[in-house]
């Protein structure tokens, strides 16, 4: 048995720990909340596990960090009571990276295709289409005489589309609906969160109660469940990423570290205010930890390295 299988927590704390990841990622609804609070109150054992949880989540929260290796490797002297605290903290940080590590539906690992991080795979489709998926990404297809259509399940894709009247081409994204007869641009997927950008030609996104037609140049994002309103965007920032290349512009710090986390394993957790920093640049994807450190030096926050995680805060 490997070192993390002999620390991997019961299976309540693991999904307590799943709902305290979530909870803190910013992307939390009112009816996570609510589910949340039945999930506590269907035996004395789930609450017990909650509680187990939030004792991490604090620890890991309020903990001056002083004392954890950064990421230049210096060690720095912590005060007593921070180095009495910090195997909390450490064991706070190799829940989460089990979380993190752990929390893939089956589903991903049974894609059509799927990359690991820093990956990209480029596929002809059988009716001359063309597709690159990112990092991190997975994706089903389905291609016969009558449809074609691709599900990206998690992360980013660029679509060249053949043109064919008689058979759109649908990609699906949660709660996103994409249809085009022949034209090219992005998706990124983000959980329920989902961008598209239009490159050439024309694209009809959905939802459940609206649709919108955008053309070159336009993006739209599915947010919440629910489709916005078209923006103008440069469109070729969308793609740059094929090339080796982020480019982002004022974006939540929060944002920028989820595009990241396609170029590397290690998870990386954004606490308190930084999530909310606003960022702009162009970024090496092929160098995650210097794109970090230049991150973390522009925006003034400290980066600490944990076992299986990182923390910017």
């Amino acid at each position: 048995m490997s070192p993390m299988q002999e620390h991997r927590p019961p299976p309540l704390d693991q999904e307590a720990n799943r709902w305290l990841a979530h909870l803190h990622s910013g992307r939390a609804r009112e009816q996570d909340h609510q589910d949340l609070d039945r999930w506590r109150r269907r035996s004395p054992a789930h609450e017990a596990a909650y509680q187990r949880a939030q004792t991490l989540w604090r620890h890991l929260g309020t903990l001056s960090l002083d004392g954890v290796s950064l990421d230049n490797g210096a060690e720095m002297a912590a005060p007593r009571r921070q180095r009495r605290l910090l195997p909390l903290a450490l064991a706070a940080a190799v829940v989460l990276a089990l979380v993190f590590l752990g929390q893939s539906p089956w589903r991903l690992w049974r894609a059509d295709l799927r990359t690991a991080a820093g990956e990209q795979l480029s596929r002809d489709l059988a009716d001359g289409s063309h597709l690159v998926l990112n990092g991190n990404s997975a994706a089903n297809w389905h291609l016969d005489d009558v449809s074609r259509r691709i599900e990206l399940l998690r992360g980013e894709a660029l679509f060249q589309v053949a043109a064919d009247h008689q058979r759109p081409f649908t990609v699906q994204a949660g709660d996103a609906r994409i249809r085009v007869t022949g034209t090219r641009f992005n998706v990124a997927r983000e959980g329920d969160d989902v961008l598209l950008t239009v490159i050439e030609g024309q694209v009809l996104a959905s939802d459940r109660r609206h649709r919108e037609t955008l053309n070159p140049g336009q993006a739209v994002r599915w947010k919440d469940g629910g489709l916005q309103d078209p923006v103008s965007v440069d469109a070729a920032w969308a793609e740059a990423w094929t090339r080796g290349r982020l480019i982002v512009r004022d974006l939540p710090l929060e944002e920028v570290v989820r595009r990241l986390e396609r170029y590397q394993d290690t998870p990386i957790w954004v606490l308190g205010d930084a999530r909310h920093r606003r960022v702009s640049g162009v970024f090496d994807t092929g160098d995650p930890a210097a794109m970090l450190t230049a991150l973390a030096a522009s925006l003034s926050i400290h980066q600490y390295r944990l076992p299986g995680l990182i923390i910017l805060r």
